[in-house]
């Protein structure tokens, strides 16, 4: 499995290789690794492969973004939504109609909102995996359309809530990020998303190997792990999509920590249910759960001006105190509360 992502990221920098077809390889190399070293009988194991391929032939069947002849230049790592509407194949109403907003370079910006409001819609058209149906997503005052797929993750790290480690060490799954990192580079990084505490522990610190899908790990430590190779990318904008959500209070005030030694350096987006994370922003996005952005601002002027975000901090406060007086705590905690739809 290591030799596949070494050979598959080695064609991709080489041009032999489309983003596409390396994750569509990749995809590949997990489902038969899975199945050779598991020794799976010959029925359950061709019902996973069969199950593989399906998704692999929907990923490559998916229909293709038109890419411009010659990509566009940005001037900068702001990001601007300019009346962007977009609708889920099947779906009868978009998910998010008419939605416009601007974030300066190098500034750190929260979104929140009730769950199907648009958050995770918002990040990937960000990252252009797919392209609005209409109005216009801009990098650097640019449509992504003129910077193409290739252009804009190249400028673009993502970390979703669900991380993937590959086999391998851990320094190795960091390096993912940037293949010609120095071990520097990566100890750098590391330290930043507490990954250096985790390899404390561990017999051969950021050189122990962790299993297939970083199975040695908790689901917070995999996160961190995933967003120390987003930082090693050094990307000018880092989308984090519920990248907090696994790690417990003292792990997520670590990734804060980090991610405020990278204030002005990148653009940093994150979709976050945690008061700690979205107070913390320069700018906080509230959507309203019907398509539509109810409010943007500070947090002191959201409190001031939005009714929505305001019982959003109450509901948040008092999460809080409950867990204080006795409630489950630590490492994949997900009793929040959602943000309500209502005004």
């Amino acid at each position: 499995m290591t030799a596949s992502v070494a050979v598959s990221v080695l064609l991709l920098r080489s041009g032999h290789l489309t983003y596409s077809d390396c994750v569509a390889l990749l995809v590949l190399s997990v489902a038969l690794s899975g199945f050779a070293m598991n020794a799976l009988p010959f029925g359950v194991g061709l019902d996973m492969a069969e199950r593989a391929l399906e998704h692999l032939s929907g990923f490559v069947s998916a229909p293709t973004l038109p890419e411009p002849q010659t990509p566009a230049q940005v001037r900068d790592s702001s990001i601007e939504f300019d009346a962007v509407t977009y609708t889920y194949p099947g779906s009868e109403s978009p998910v998010l109609d008419r939605v416009s907003f601007h974030i300066p370079a190098g500034s750190v910006t929260a979104i929140v909102g009730p769950s199907g409001a648009g958050k995770t819609t918002i990040t990937r058209l960000m990252a252009r995996f797919v392209d609005a149906d209409s109005g216009t997503v801009r990098i650097g005052g640019v449509d992504v359309r003129e910077i193409g797929s290739t252009g804009v993750l190249e400028k673009v790290a993502v970390v979703f809530q669900d991380a993937y480690l590959f086999e391998g060490t851990l320094r190795d799954n960091i390096r993912l990020g940037s293949p010609d990192a120095t071990d520097a580079d990566i100890d750098e990084v590391a330290a930043l998303a507490g990954v250096d505490v985790i390899a404390q522990r561990l017999p051969a610190g950021l050189d122990t190997v962790v299993g297939e899908g970083g199975n040695t790990l908790s689901g917070g430590e995999r996160q961190r792990v995933s967003i120390a190779r987003a930082f090693a990318k050094k990307a000018p904008i880092v989308l984090l999509d519920e990248a907090t959500a696994s790690l417990d209070v003292d792990s997520e005030a670590t990734i804060s920590q980090g991610i405020e030694a990278s204030r002005g350096a990148h653009t940093i987006v994150v979709v976050a249910h945690r008061m700690h994370t979205v107070r913390a922003a320069d700018h906080i996005i509230v959507l309203d759960g019907q398509g539509g952005l109810d409010a943007a601002g500070t947090h002191d002027e959201l409190v001031a001006g939005c009714e929505r975000y305001r019982r959003f901090c109450a509901e948040r406060t008092e999460t809080a105190a409950w867990s204080l007086a006795g409630g489950p705590t630590g490492d994949n905690r997900t009793n929040e509360h959602e943000l309500p739809t209502s005004h």
